[in-house]
């Protein structure tokens, strides 16, 4: 607005006839209640609560609030919240004691879209303890203030954790620049909902309810949209709780993607505005994760309009995704990045930001050009968190060289779903997927190329190419792998760790209606689920069910009784023991190993493809020094093979394989070796190939 001769004439010290007293934070004061100002307006505002605004404030204008002083109980951040209105932004404030001095810092004002288009915005601060009386200034004018508030940040009772930076190709702690293993699981269908993760479940009078879109349709158009929100805010509350975050914790998870629906942070009845619950959850989830050691990555599941293919569910609604041709929702989109930006500056046990899930709506280029711009967006507020650019279903090529431009903490991801929809699959038979998924892993493997060619070789290679960390966002090592999935789980990570990139499952937490017995030969597609034992579940029929009845089958999540899958639990905290066997195929890093599945005693695999001067290392603890006993399970159809155990390149003791008549006729070798205590890598290494290997175990003598 422009600014009245009249205002002109009158500026000054004015003097407000509104004073609250002392008041503890959070505080809230309107701006309209200063005790003194210059060269501002009021007027009846639009926002919500109705009251009046400050507006017609120019460079150099300013507000002071000495009488509405407010007692900061503790030292520390806080943040400073602001509703404010701006036709086209530009405007700056300065939050400062009033009288100008000490300033506490300035944040920029963006443009809303209107003088009564309303949005919050955040600066973060330091104050001292005691009481102080705050003053506003306007560096620059062009837009209304409503309130502000003054929110002390939550104090850690945790020790928070290091930040996360890029270097190179590698997730690195940016304190140190040591490498980081991300290995973590994905929270599905808790902040945006995929009804198959409640085995179908729930339904309406048309049928079965696919997107989250007509769950909220039809509870809005029987309760109410309020009534909507809160019975979504119980679904919530009750799906993921303190519970759910020990046993992640518990099953070798350091971090976790939280996937999330647009709405939930921003105002749907009033786009460009953020909701007053709209950090709640996320904050709890961070919060949880990181007392527990465990890091987030947040992640952008269903942008507005939607922006996976047409029959995509998993963004929300089923439909066109619009995100791709409708102006406003991608700027609603570039809004919301800018807003998850400015809460979360900081905040180090963010790992990343996912800017959108599985973006297929468009094409590779349309997408690369548009993460840009969300990069841009996310940047301009926060300089250093790892920003995920999405993968298409075609590829990252569209991309180039993501480091180019002066791009910093850049990374980029795809999910990876071997052995599913057809994907390198002929058959779901669980051996079968086994070895196919060992293939993916291992790659083609030759005595002059060790380090492999095709399947994930390929792309460990284009990712080394770039130096730009990776993401496996989403993948699913168990579901129709049988008695072999737990081990497959825990090779994938450590497959994809060794390459240097993170990776997370998918998913947390499936449930159905019988629920599980633990039979973990037959596994779904949670790592943990319902028990059969008192966690069955029925049916719900969201037309005709009364609202209490829908509230109750929402709670029920908080206290069903829930079973983990015990295979992968176990070898995700697997280690190398001194006195028990030792999985050859489970070695930390190899040079032109395979794995397969094996008829030995026992099953489960053993590791191959054995050609000259191959090797594959296994951290272990030796408690003691002395000699033991080293026992090795081979076999081979030829004589002559050789296998060493060594330390840094230096023997400790030579094994000569017999020929076992086969390469699945097993016997077992002991030879005596000398080890010093302590933690170190022990190699098996292949001075003679042409043998398989199952296990191996160092008994003390």
């Amino acid at each position: 607005m422009n600014k009245s001769a009249l205002a002109l004439c009158l500026s000054g010290a004015l003097f407000s006839q509104y004073s609250l007293g002392q008041v503890n934070t959070p505080a809230t004061i309107q701006a309209e209640a200063y005790s003194h100002m210059n060269g501002v307006q009021l007027e009846a505002t639009s926002d919500t609560g109705g009251g009046q605004n400050v507006g017609w404030i120019d460079a150099n204008d300013w507000l002071s609030y000495s009488n509405n002083p407010v007692n900061i109980a503790t030292a520390g951040a806080y943040d400073i919240e602001y509703r404010i209105a701006s036709q086209s932004g530009g405007g700056t404030i300065t939050f400062e004691e009033a009288g100008g001095t000490p300033g506490y810092g300035s944040i920029a004002v963006p443009g809303t879209g209107g003088w009564q288009t309303w949005r919050t915005i955040k600066q973060r601060i330091t104050l001292s303890a005691g009481v102080h009386r705050f003053g506003i200034k306007a560096n620059t004018g062009g837009f209304n203030i409503n309130w502000f508030r003054i929110v002390p940040v939550q104090t850690q009772s945790w020790t928070p954790l290091p930040a996360i930076k890029q270097s190179g190709s590698l997730w690195v702690n940016a304190n140190t620049n040591q490498r980081v293993d991300l290995r973590g699981t994905n929270i599905g269908n808790w902040l945006i909902q995929e009804f198959w993760m409640m085995g179908g479940l729930m339904s309406t009078d048309n049928g079965g309810i696919n997107d989250q879109c007509t769950l909220e349709s039809v509870m809005s158009q029987r309760f109410g949209n309020a009534e909507k929100e809160r019975l979504m805010k119980v679904f919530r509350d009750s799906y993921i709780t303190t519970r759910d975050f020990d046993m992640m914790k518990a099953m070798g998870m350091n971090v976790v993607r939280i996937p999330f629906l647009y709405s939930l942070i921003e105002d749907e009845y009033n786009p460009y505005n953020v909701r007053s619950d709209a950090w709640q959850y996320l904050d709890w989830a961070i919060n949880e994760a990181e007392k527990r050691g465990m890091y987030t990555i947040l992640d952008l599941h269903g942008a507005v309009g939607g922006q996976a293919a047409t029959p995509e569910q998993h963004d929300g609604c089923i439909g066109a995704a619009e995100l791709w041709t409708n102006a406003n929702y991608w700027d609603r989109t570039k809004w919301l990045w800018d807003m998850i930006a400015q809460r979360y500056n900081g905040r180090s046990a963010v790992a990343a930001y996912d800017l959108l899930n599985e973006p297929w709506g468009t094409d590779a280029t349309t997408l690369a050009n548009r993460s840009y711009e969300l990069f841009n967006v996310v940047r301009a507020k926060d300089a250093n968190h790892i920003i995920l650019l999405p993968g298409h279903n075609s590829g990252i090529d569209a991309y180039g060289n993501p480091n180019n431009g002066g791009r910093t903490n850049v990374s980029t991801w795809m999910h990876f779903y071997p052995g599913l929809w057809g994907w390198n699959s002929a058959s779901e038979e669980p051996t079968y997927q086994a070895n196919m998924h060992a293939n993916w892993l291992h790659c083609n493997s030759t005595a002059t190329n060790p380090a492999g060619t095709g399947e994930s070789c390929d792309w460990r290679n284009r990712i080394n190419g770039i130096q730009t960390p990776f993401l496996v966002g989403e993948f699913q090592p168990w579901t129709l792998l049988g008695s072999y999935g737990g081990q497959m789980t825990r090779k994938t990570y450590d497959i994809y760790n060794s390459y240097g990139w993170a990776a997370t499952n998918w998913a947390w937490k499936t449930t159905s209606q019988n629920g599980s017995n633990g039979d973990t030969n037959s596994w779904n597609w949670g790592m943990i689920t319902n028990s059969s034992n008192g966690g069955g579940m029925s049916g719900i029929n969201v037309s005709n069910a009364s609202a209490a009845q829908i509230e109750s089958w929402f709670r029920q999540f908080s206290t069903q009784p829930l079973v983990r899958n015990e295979s992968i639990a176990t070898w995700m905290n697997w280690k190398p023991t001194v006195g028990t066997r030792i999985e050859a195929e489970m070695f930390k890093d190899h040079s032109g190993i395979r794995m397969e599945t094996t008829t030995d005693a026992g099953g489960g695999f053993n590791a191959g493809s054995t050609d000259d001067n191959d090797w594959m290392s296994y951290p272990i603890n030796i408690p003691t020094a002395g000699n033991y006993t080293l026992q090795v399970r081979v076999a081979s159809p030829y004589n002559g093979g050789t296998l060493v155990l060594s330390r840094n390149g230096n023997d400790l003791g030579v094994v000569t394989v017999p020929n076992t008549g086969g390469w699945q006729n097993w016997q077992t070798v002991n030879i005596t070796v000398n080890l010093q205590a302590g933690q170190q890598d022990l190699a098996i290494f292949v001075r003679k190939g042409g043998w398989n290997i199952n296990w191996w175990q160092l008994t003390k003598q």
